[in-house]
């Protein structure tokens, strides 16, 4: 089980009002085959892609968490235009006209839990919106540090990681409470497996039963940029490597073999009998219980950063960070770029944000 989120709402018939009345803001592109996208999805676990991108702006960034599914509700969280439900009637995106606040805060995970959608900032901490997007309030009382880098929902508690360790929220004292951490505790991930908490930070990993806040490291090899799991293991995900533990953390196995060597992979997820990872050059998929990773490229474009990957009814859908070229870069010079190089290139970006 990975990170989850709460599973209310709603059929096509009952979709949100908002949704059925956005349309997609000037210079989105609405063409039915978009030849730069930056949201694919696949039906054949990851064997081929489609482009997705119909109603997005030409010029599209969406962070670490960006996206966030509850039933059959998808939604992605763009840093320029706020939010976006995806319309599967019209089989585009459509835009909420979204708080200025929110999106001058630098905007990057988004989570429903509730009856709420939540959007994480660099700068301004946790909103969340009660009415689809209409309308966002913040909600920073009891932690430290407002910078959010995911959301997770776990036993049916809200938990965010910050900048300032790993705090969740008290419905009864409406505020955050320090779950762990304290203010060199940077904490990029979470994952629940098998009734244990699993964090993934600037220190190595941590984990903690379920509720009892006693917490031991588990991983001390590196700082993490993710961890994730499945029914059978847990995926720590190092800045130049991947591990992978089957006995809780108590020991851990690299396997990084057909990824590329030395760049670390964003996310891990289970789908059906397939674990995909999502690199700098896209995605990576293997039959659970199989060696080595493979190439799952296909309908990709060259080389995207596959920064987002979740599973939204019965598809896998994938994001990148950004949908347009770097500042002074043509085309040509972005394709000739090697994985490494991309890496270079972008390593100084944090691409929470």
């Amino acid at each position: 089980m990975g990170l989850g989120s709460c599973s209310t709402q709603t059929n096509s018939e009952t979709r949100p009002a908002s949704v059925v009345a956005g349309a997609p803001l000037p210079g989105a592109d609405d063409s039915e085959e978009i030849v730069h996208g930056i949201v694919y999805f696949s039906t054949d676990n990851g064997l081929t892609w489609k482009n997705k991108s119909k109603g997005l702006p030409a010029e599209t960034s969406i962070g670490l968490g960006g996206i966030a599914v509850s039933g059959n509700r998808l939604a992605l969280l763009s840093k320029h235009n706020g939010l976006y439900f995806f319309d599967s009637r019209e089989d585009k995106w459509m835009n909420i006209p979204t708080d200025q606040q929110l999106i001058q805060n630098n905007p990057g995970a988004l989570l429903f839990y509730q009856d709420r959608i939540y959007a994480g900032t660099q700068s301004g901490g946790v909103f969340y919106s009660d009415n689809d997007g209409k309308s966002w309030s913040t909600l920073n009382t009891g932690l430290n540090s407002l910078t959010i880098r995911k959301f997770a929902e776990i036993d049916h508690t809200l938990y965010a990681a910050t900048n300032s360790g790993l705090y969740a929220y008290n419905n009864q004292r409406n505020e955050w409470e320090l779950e762990y951490g304290n203010n060199t505790l940077q904490v990029n991930g979470l994952t629940v497996f098998d009734g244990k908490i699993y964090i993934a930070t600037s220190q190595g990993a941590f984990s903690s039963p379920t509720g009892r806040r006693d917490w031991k490291k588990i991983f001390s090899n590196g700082a993490l940029h993710n961890i994730g799991s499945d029914d059978k293991a847990l995926y720590a995900m190092v800045y130049n490597e991947l591990f992978s533990s089957f006995d809780k953390g108590s020991s851990w196995q690299k396997i990084q073999t057909g990824l590329p060597a030395g760049l670390y992979t964003f996310n891990v997820i289970p789908f059906n009998n397939t674990i995909l990872a999502g690199q700098w050059d896209g995605v990576y998929r293997k039959d659970k219980g199989s060696g080595s990773w493979k190439f799952s490229g296909t309908g990709l474009p060259e080389r995207l950063a596959v920064t987002n990957m979740t599973g939204y009814a019965g598809t896998i859908v994938v994001s990148g960070s950004e949908r347009k070229l770097r500042t002074g870069m043509s085309a040509d010079q972005h394709r000739l770029l090697l994985p490494d190089q991309v890496c270079k290139a972008v390593i100084m970006k944090d691409f929470s944000f």
